[in-house]
């Protein structure tokens, strides 16, 4: 267990550290496997615990700033099957299936990641909202996609189902509705997060979420006949506010949490 006073807020973190199975699988040696388990001592110890000296540098005070409001924010929302798992420093440059292995997951279907999409061709006036950035979740400026790593965003899906979420006589022209990855200065001020590191808990603004409806399936998405099946996929992996650090938690309690729109938005890779 670890615990962190940021102000008044007192947050307990469990399953700081990754699974490491392969370990067990022998795809790894013993001293692989001590220093990979330092590194991440060393990532925690220095985001949760940060210096006199270094907190007052503005990146490492962000850094620290953002995992703190990401777990915030995830035990706030009473997610009871949420776990942290924390991951080595190249953990980016590991096959989707070596990092599966790491985070303790069952199949690569269960990594997803957020995307931040911006319509470009978006018009405030056709929104039922007149926020700035339009927080009418049938026609947003912007959308925060969940989406698994084995699957890419389909465009022409995204928008024929925002389209739909509409009755027939008030459905907007396609032409209404251009999708492309937002800026990371519109990222970065909506979520509050950086590259690698965006969650959809404790996002700086308020910003419709859309969770894949392939995640929701009885077997996640997965069609490998790995045999993942049977809801074992109903458990995902996410950014957790640290490109260091990853959100476990059951498809179930996510969607009571964040009340996405579950959409038909992806293809498989």
């Amino acid at each position: 267990m670890m615990e962190i006073d940021e102000g008044l807020t007192t947050l307990r973190c469990y399953s700081a550290l990754a699974a490491l199975s392969f370990y067990k699988n022998g795809n790894e040696s013993p001293a692989d496997v001590e220093k990979m388990l330092t590194q991440i001592k060393n990532i925690e110890k220095t985001t949760y615990f940060p210096t006199k000296a270094s907190s007052s540098a503005s990146s490492s005070s962000s850094v620290h700033e953002e995992v703190v409001r990401a777990r915030n924010a995830v035990v706030a929302s009473k997610i009871y099957s949420s776990t942290f798992r924390w991951v080595p420093e190249d953990y980016y440059s590991y096959t989707l299936s070596k990092r599966a292995q790491i985070l303790g997951a069952h199949s690569t279907f269960q990594l997803c990641k957020s995307m931040l999409m911006e319509n470009r061709s978006y018009d405030k006036s056709l929104a039922t909202s007149t926020s700035s950035d339009g927080d009418d979740s049938t026609y947003g400026r912007f959308y925060l996609i969940m989406l698994q790593y084995e699957t890419t965003i389909n465009n022409k899906k995204l928008k024929s189902e925002l389209r739909a979420l509409r009755p027939v006589k008030e459905r907007l022209d396609p032409s209404k509705f251009d999708f492309r990855v937002a800026t990371e200065e519109d990222n970065a001020r909506l979520t509050g997060y950086s590259h690698n590191a965006v969650t959809p808990f404790g996002m700086r603004e308020n910003v419709p979420i859309i969770l894949s409806k392939a995640i929701t399936a009885e077997n996640g998405g997965d069609t490998s006949g790995s045999g993942s099946g049977g809801g074992m996929s109903q458990f995902i992996y996410m950014g957790g506010g640290h490109i260091n650090c990853k959100i476990g938690c059951a498809v179930a309690d996510f969607v009571a949490a964040t009340k996405p729109l579950v959409l038909d938005v992806t293809d498989p890779r």
